[in-house]
């Protein structure tokens, strides 16, 4: 699931408050310094004179990548803004896409080279209020006016690479095979609708849910655990489990989710519990409960021993459930619910309990093979398709099926495998819209996450698969930010879940990639990370360190281990930033 040319009067909106720290005598401070593009304004519209030196550093590549830090950064949206005004400007490209469903992504190209229909409808078409902002509008309106403005240049196009929802793209491949193929309409159309009704729980039977919550790790680390739930189930036709992980910077150290004490069916209420070394390398710890499958599973009286000394924190975590205002675990998923009942709690008044309704659930095993005949069929017969309409109509309904087919796979992956089988496709959509456009150059808009060409937590990300198939081609930037706050869902998977522009951007931790770069004392630069393990001035982006990435969530644990130079070859900062801005009502 995502910047804005302002009116000349908002360039000093964006003045932070930004206090130069006392001299760093660090090699690694002197050498950012020495080395870093410095950035006058994020602001679009400004000029390119402080941004020139990026031709060198971005040089012959056709895919030049942009990240953000959360999902709701202002001054992140407003900076790839103006760096996409200067890669159209200074360096010829012309396409751009983003981390949004690919056909409802085209319909603003219609819009930006000839007008047609509204913005503010077209981006919130778009599904993710992540997009939905003042930033994104403004830039959208900066491509109609620069396409009106040189209509002697290769117009710019605004596309996407994600397939997270199919319904318009099932319908556009369906209405083009009514009109030129309608011997497969009908089974295709049937075809499309089972695939886009499949759920995560049609991977892994029956779905999963965890409530999760973030513990301080320095409190753990190093430390002999003893951790406990109280459980009782009621048909649970999975497992239940409460759960603890410990992240260290080589990847996951300790972790336990009671999968081996076998709790499912019917159980009354039972301790259960488990003994784990905490790392002492920890930097990311985090716990919860959880329920596979459907039924009730019902946790109580959670109990935390470090070192054989009870963990206590009442004003954070209210293990007993009894504390509405202590709201420490957040969670949900299709069709399950998570809630503070009275329904039979083990001690005290209240207990939690994670629900979901048994439901016909169906298979990804019943609709994927049909789908996956129905794009082979479609693509051997593209020269007839081409034939009846055009060679452009039938690649392009052709693509829409095969988006139909790639979310139905994503979904049929599970929670586990459909992420990464999300990046890979949405990889191959960037592969194929710059394949219908030969010699073009694109610009990409995702989270860090996405544009990362390296592995984090594990699995791969949309900038390794398409660093694999553009070997050296691509330049992928990362985005950091030091202080100030961002939009996200608050309460992200509970009954009170809202979307908040309040959210607080934690302290960087002593170390992190945010705490050498505050260091440096300039407010805004980008500096180039790669042939980090070359050079000794880079060696801190070379080794693993700490370095913020929030979602669509708000989060309380912000910052996770990585290696800065394995994921980007850029990195941009920006020492004080805000949250992202709601679309501005239209003008009567």
């Amino acid at each position: 699931m995502i910047v804005s040319l302002l009116v000349a009067s908002a360039l000093g909106a964006f003045s932070p408050s930004f206090v130069e720290p006392p001299e760093q005598s660090t090699a690694n401070v002197r050498w950012i310094r020495d080395h870093a593009i410095q950035v006058r304004t994020p602001v679009a519209g400004n000029g390119f004179d402080d941004l020139e030196p990026l031709q060198g550093v971005i040089g012959d590549a056709r895919i030049v990548s942009l990240g953000e830090p959360t999902h709701g950064t202002r001054e992140a949206f407003q900076f790839k803004h103006r760096l996409l005004e200067f890669l159209v400007e200074k360096m010829g490209f012309t396409i751009f896409s983003i981390e949004a469903n690919m056909p409802e992504s085209y319909a603003l190209t219609r819009y930006i080279q000839g007008g047609e229909g509204d913005p503010r409808k077209l981006i919130e078409g778009m599904y993710f209020w992540t997009w939905n902002t003042e930033e994104v509008f403004q830039m959208v309106e900066w491509m109609r006016v620069w396409n009106a403005a040189h209509p002697g240049r290769t117009p710019l196009q605004f596309t996407g690479f994600d397939m997270q929802t199919s319904t318009v793209a099932a319908a556009l491949a369906t209405d083009f095979l009514r009109k030129n193929a309608p011997d497969m309409a009908e089974r295709a159309s049937a075809a499309f609708e089972r695939g886009g009704k499949l759920t995560f729980d049609s991977g892994n039977e029956g779905g999963f849910m965890s409530a999760t919550g973030s513990f301080p790790v320095e409190d753990a680390k190093g430390k002999k655990l003893k951790f406990s739930a109280w459980i009782s189930t009621e048909n649970v036709t999975g497992w239940a489990g409460a759960w603890w992980r410990c992240d260290t910077p080589a990847g996951v150290g300790g972790f336990n989710n009671m999968s081996d004490q076998k709790i499912t069916g019917t159980t009354e209420w039972e301790r259960y519990e488990f003994t784990m070394d905490v790392n002492a390398d920890s930097t990311n710890i985090n716990f919860g409960c959880l329920l596979g499958g459907s039924g009730v599973a019902r946790f109580d009286d959670i109990e935390v021993t470090l070192d054989g000394v009870k963990y206590e924190k009442p004003d954070t975590f209210s293990f007993d459930f009894e504390n509405d205002q202590v709201r420490f675990l957040s969670g949900g998923g299709d069709g399950y619910s998570m809630a503070r009942v009275e329904t039979a709690p083990h001690g005290g008044k209240k207990c939690l309990e994670l629900r979901r309704s048994p439901e016909p659930v169906l298979k990804a095993s019943d609709v994927l093979p049909e789908l996956q005949g129905i794009v082979e069929e479609l693509r051997k017969r593209e020269a007839t398709l081409a034939a009846a309409s055009s060679e452009k109509d039938a690649r392009w309904a052709i693509q829409n099926a095969r988006v139909v087919w790639q979310r139905a796979r994503m979904f049929g992956a599970g929670q586990g495998g459909g992420s990464n089988l999300r990046d890979q496709c949405m990889a191959d959509n960037v592969a194929w819209i710059l394949e219908q456009n030969p010699g073009q150059k694109i610009v990409l808009w995702a989270h860090n996450a996405h544009v990362s060409k390296g592995q984090i937590w594990g699995s791969r990300w949309m900038g390794s698969y398409i660093e694999e198939k553009f070997p050296g081609k691509q330049v992928a930037i990362g985005f950091t930010t030091g202080a100030g706050t961002y939009t996200a869902v608050a309460g992200m998977g509970t009954p009170n879940s809202k979307l908040a522009r309040d959210n607080k951007l934690q302290v960087p931790p002593e170390g992190s990639v945010e705490s050498t770069f505050a260091s440096v004392g300039v407010p805004n630069f980008i500096i180039d990370v790669r042939d980090a393990r070359n050079d000794p001035g880079k060696a801190w982006a070379g080794n693993p360190s700490m370095i913020r990435s929030i979602g669509a969530g708000a989060m309380d644990q912000q910052f996770f281990p990585a290696v800065p130079s394995d994921l980007f070859d850029l990195l941009v900062w920006q020492a004080e930033t805000t949250a992202s801005r709601p679309v501005p009502p239209a003008t009567p």
